[in-house]
């Protein structure tokens, strides 16, 4: 743990070689499923998981305003002064591909590469794709009962079993092959989940001030970009739009894949990634 940015900062060393840093989603679903996510990769790497203040064991700042994924992107910095590195390998997955996008960009010169998984960008919404898969799924028995748990959600209530219903209820979707797949990530969540977390982020990140479209050509970093084609949550749109705005990118689009490729492509996705970070 690290008493950085007015906050204890949890994080995990895991492996053996070269550093990689991965920060997990803010919105309060902690750090283990990353751990899981990645521990294949402790074979050849040294992996360094940080869970985002509010969540996985790291403190609140006194201050909710301090939740938003550009301040948790500042973290990432401040831990890595403390660590007394001067560049940073860094992978984040959804939200925190969110966060890890907001530290290249805000710190070019600490971040060596960047790998960015099915990446969320703060203020860019790929809505009209998003409906178009849920329709195409809405008749799917694989997938009609979390289409209807989504169609008739009502407002979000900020408590910790009410929002991890909601999860629960509509994770088939985040997949392309649900059986198979959503029983087993639902084992790797930190559940149930920190609502505290998930309001603060999302009243953070709401501001105009907290968008990231503009910060793209701001990142130096040799960055991959991962997604899965048949991702609802964070649509291939998303990840198109991410790497022609970054210099020094490149795109793998993942067939029969959803928002979590470790589970429904684990071949395909580690080798990427280790072929990534060899160059």
């Amino acid at each position: 743990m690290a008493s950085i940015n007015g906050v204890d900062l949890v994080y995990t060393v895991n492996g053996a070689g070269p550093l990689l840093f991965a920060v997990s989603s803010g919105w309060g679903v902690g750090s283990s499923y990353l751990s899981h996510a990645l521990a294949p990769l402790t074979e050849r790497f040294t992996v360094v998981v940080i869970s985002t203040r509010g969540s996985g064991g790291s403190s609140r700042p006194v201050d909710e305003s301090a939740m938003g994924t550009s301040v948790m992107a500042d973290d990432i910095e401040h831990l890595r002064r403390y660590l007394g590195l001067d560049l940073i390998d860094l992978f984040g997955h959804s939200n925190g591909g969110a966060i890890a996008l907001g530290f290249a960009a805000r710190y070019p010169a600490a971040c060596r590469r960047l790998i960015l998984a099915d990446s969320q960008v703060v203020g860019l919404s790929a809505r009209e794709v998003t409906s178009a898969i849920i329709a195409r799924r809405a008749d799917d028995p694989r997938f009609s009962k979390a289409v209807s748990a989504l169609i008739e959600m009502g407002p979000f209530v900020f408590e910790d079993q009410a929002i991890t219903d909601v999860l629960t209820s509509t994770l088939p979707l985040y997949f392309f092959d649900p059986v198979k797949n959503a029983q087993k990530a639902i084992e790797t969540f930190d559940l149930p989940i920190n609502s505290w977390a998930t309001r603060t982020q999302m009243t953070a990140d709401s501001l105009p001030e907290a968008r990231q479209i503009d910060l793209l050509d701001k990142i130096t970093a040799k960055t991959l970009v991962i997604v899965g084609e048949d991702d609802f949550q964070t649509p291939v749109a998303i990840s198109e739009h991410i790497a022609a705005g970054i210099s020094d990118a490149s795109l793998t689009v993942i067939t029969e894949c959803g928002h979590m490729p470790w589970f429904e492509q684990p071949e395909i996705f580690y080798a990427a990634i280790i072929k990534f970070l060899a160059n």
